[in-house]
């Protein structure tokens, strides 16, 4: 991130730079104006027409420096959000902290909702709005040091007066709105959970539209729908009081220069001109101290996406990758105890008893088994008790509450095939070398691993192995199934943990990616149902609902009877 620090500091420079130049040219417009409106008084033609000349000039220059310093500032607020979602991007995939939020939804005791949210929408808010709120604050200290100087000029009690009105206004404005800086950062979460209802319809459509179930998705997400909009109204509410009461006090400084200057123009010491002058340095200088008047929803807003951005950015782990280029591809998941792995053992567990993430139930008790490359374990039980945390443990995605676990980890051979298998929108060869698409992979050697699990429709049926598919709607679980021991195999993987991977196949093809496996000479943990696995496995974990477990050999154990 250093050289984006150099470039960040060198679009502050050049906008402060556009920034003084503007405000020179503010100052000096409002002399311009000041003689225009005197020789209009005076009728004095000639006067009149230099100065329409002087401030038609003046634009000319003030325009183009208002469009720099405007195009610097958005481009500035692009920069910084893309290397603030670099961060925070990298920061979610780095660590496994994506699976964190999304198995327990919290971080540090604090509830994450909508990650996506925050880190799509919240952090464009955010950099544009900080931006914006900034350099609108040093623009309008700017603009108040230049024109307190006018004022001071014709007479410096009138400050005094802009200060006071200014501390008023601001102090009003903060105890009437404090509430909707708490009502947008719901309002974040409302919208945000409204949106995912119908994330969810699109991603699993064809389920919804098998059970019929339209109408309880309608009920559900109107739910969170009328949550947003009741919401919406205390906004409005507040905002609308916000608001008002801004523009009145805003609109009050219109008249302002009249009452101030009334008693020194019936006297004769200022030319009528000045009120034009005055007028201006006084809007100026009054922006500048009623600057969170002004800007209140914008701030309330901005500090709801602060605080978005501040809980789930807290538990990233900084170190899990360099965050231009994402977390690496070759770092390992292995858990701090591989040292104590011999050669040859892919897992070592030693004592260790699995609770689920809340600790409230055990899974699996003082459990302890060695398994080596050559291994080949069969994960039996009842539904519920535990079966593919178990393999969540030895992946390492699952801590013990007790114990040690060492796994070898994805980049030393440990390979973890679940149930419904991550497919995505995108061409075959990406589909078969996910998550390492930068391998190299002919076409030769893609389609004969495709005939290897009984693919070979699907590389039939395509122009090209390059075209862009939607797989998942192209592909029935099963033939998912079949991609992934595809990867499997591409990937040389020496041990296997197998999550009911083949519970959409029929019994020839089951039998036939085992004897891949086999003769591909890799171990692998299964989980599944079948008596037709016995066959591919040494041995047998039996584990119960109570935390208990039976280790068999595969020849004596006998699934039990319905």
């Amino acid at each position: 991130m250093d050289s984006r620090r150099r470039v960040a500091w060198l679009y502050v420079l050049v906008i402060f730079w556009f920034l003084l130049v503007v405000s020179a040219l503010s100052v000096l417009i409002t002399y311009f104006f000041r003689d225009l409106t005197n020789s209009f008084v005076a009728r004095d033609v000639d006067g009149s027409r230099r100065g329409l000349i002087q401030i038609f000039v003046l634009l000319c220059v003030f325009i183009p420096a208002i469009y720099a310093y405007s195009f610097t500032k958005g481009a500035f607020a692009n920069f910084w959000r893309e290397a603030m979602t670099l961060r925070f991007f990298g920061g979610y995939l780095g660590g496994r902290f994506f699976y964190q939020i999304s198995s327990t939804g919290v971080v540090d005791g604090v509830p994450i909702d909508n990650p996506d949210q925050r880190i799509a929408q919240d952090i464009d808010k955010f950099t544009e709005q900080s931006s914006e709120l900034f350099f609108e604050l040093v623009d309008s200290c700017v603009s108040a040091a230049s024109f307190a100087v006018v004022l001071i000029t014709i007479d410096a009690r009138i400050l005094l007066y802009v200060v006071i009105y200014a501390v008023f206004t601001t102090g009003l404005i903060a105890f009437v709105g404090k509430k909707l800086v708490r009502l947008n950062y719901v309002q974040l979460r409302l919208n945000a959970d409204f949106r995912y209802s119908l994330t969810r319809v699109r991603d699993n459509a064809e389920s919804i539209a098998f059970y019929s179930g339209e109408r309880s998705e309608w009920a559900r997400g109107i739910d969170t729908l009328f949550g947003a909009i009741r919401n919406q109204y205390r906004v409005i509410r507040v905002s609308s009081v916000v608001k008002s009461i801004s523009i009145a006090f805003r609109n009050f400084t219109y008249l302002a220069p009249y009452l101030l200057l009334w008693s020194i123009y019936f006297k004769g010491e200022i030319e009528f001109g000045v009120f034009t002058q005055v007028s201006m340095a006084f809007g100026a200088v009054t922006r500048a101290f009623s600057f969170v008047v002004d800007n209140f929803n914008d701030i309330a807003n901005l500090l709801s996406n602060g605080q978005r951005l501040t809980e789930i950015g807290h538990g990233f782990d900084l170190s899990a990758g360099d965050l231009e280029t994402g977390p690496s591809l070759s770092a390992s998941h292995s858990a701090p105890e591989a040292k104590l792995l011999a050669p040859g053992v892919m897992i070592h567990v030693e004592s260790a008893t699995l609770k689920i993430p809340s600790g409230e139930r055990t899974l699996v008790r003082n459990l302890s088994i060695d398994l080596a490359q050559e291994s080949r374990l069969l994960v039996v039980g009842p539904s519920g008790c535990g079966k593919t945390s178990l393999l969540r443990m030895f992946s390492g995605l699952w801590s013990s509450s007790s114990g040690v676990v060492a796994s070898r980890g994805f980049r030393e051979g440990v390979i973890f095939v679940p149930q419904k298998p991550y497919v995505f929108s995108g061409s075959l060869r990406e589909q078969l070398l996910y998550p390492d698409v930068e391998l190299d992979l002919n076409q030769e050697r893609m389609y004969s691993l495709l005939d290897s699990v009984s693919l070979t429709s699907v590389h039939q049926t395509l122009e090209s192995s390059e075209a862009f598919i939607d797989w998942p709607r192209v592909l029935s679980v099963g033939e998912q199934q079949r991609i992934a021991f595809a990867r499997v195999l591409l990937a040389k993987a020496k041990f296997v943990l197998l999550d009911e991977s083949t519970s959409a196949l029929d019994i020839p093809t089951e039998k036939a990616v085992y004897q891949l496996l086999r003769d591909a000479g890799a171990g692998y943990v299964s989980v599944g149902h079948r008596s037709s696995l016995l066959p591919f496995h040494d041995s047998v974990l039996e584990l119960d609902r109570e935390g208990g477990w039976t280790l068999f050999d595969a020849h004596d154990y006998a699934f039990p009877q319905a």
